[in-house]
């Protein structure tokens, strides 16, 4: 488990230092070993420590679940039904402002366009930690690695939490890129 807390730790830290979420929002998890890994609810990602990091059954009910992140039934679905191995969720402001002025987030900058291509925007009635998230997002993160949540934030899966804050990090670019070419460099 050394190496998945090393993980977790890097990312909160990466996600951090680009304020790609704020407060006690944003959550992550990784499987390994058919066990899921997922932050608790309330862990702040600029001070995450190992108790922090929770260890559940992929499949099953653990007493820990209570513990668990809120978002945990988005990140169960999504990992057992995709080949992602781990899912990022934070919330970039650049990116939530766009998700509130589009339904599809096309980057105009060269990274953006070769990295995400086109990312949709999810709008969903129930948009945190509900059933009908965690159906559409799995659905949506089948064929992609990212996906906005309109008024919520960015999930994001990949093969590791380190890969899940990259493709992040570059939607924020490109949204603030967007925004700033469409407000004349005051977005």
């Amino acid at each position: 488990m050394e190496f998945i807390l090393k993980e977790f730790l890097k990312c909160a830290e990466l996600v951090s230092q680009e304020n790609l979420t704020y407060s006690y929002t944003g959550n992550m998890s990784r499987i390994f070993s058919g066990k899921l890994y997922i932050t608790r609810t309330g862990a702040n990602f600029r001070n995450l420590s190992e108790g922090d990091i929770l260890e559940l059954p992929l499949e099953g009910e653990s007493i820990l679940e209570e513990r668990a992140s809120s978002e945990l039934i988005v990140h169960r679905r999504v990992l057992r039904e995709t080949e992602h191995k781990a899912l990022l969720h934070t919330h970039p402001v650049y990116a939530v402002m766009c998700s509130l002025k589009t339904k599809e987030i096309t980057p105009l900058d060269s990274e953006g366009k070769a990295i995400l291509g086109k990312v949709n925007v999810l709008e969903l009635e129930n948009s945190s930690a509900s059933e009908e998230l965690a159906q559409n997002l799995a659905e949506e993160l089948k064929e992609k690695s990212i996906a906005v949540i309109k008024g919520h934030g960015v999930f994001a899966g990949a093969e590791n939490l380190i890969r899940a804050y990259e493709i992040t990090s570059v939607l924020e670019n490109s949204c603030k890129i967007l925004l700033g070419v469409e407000y004349g460099g005051k977005g």
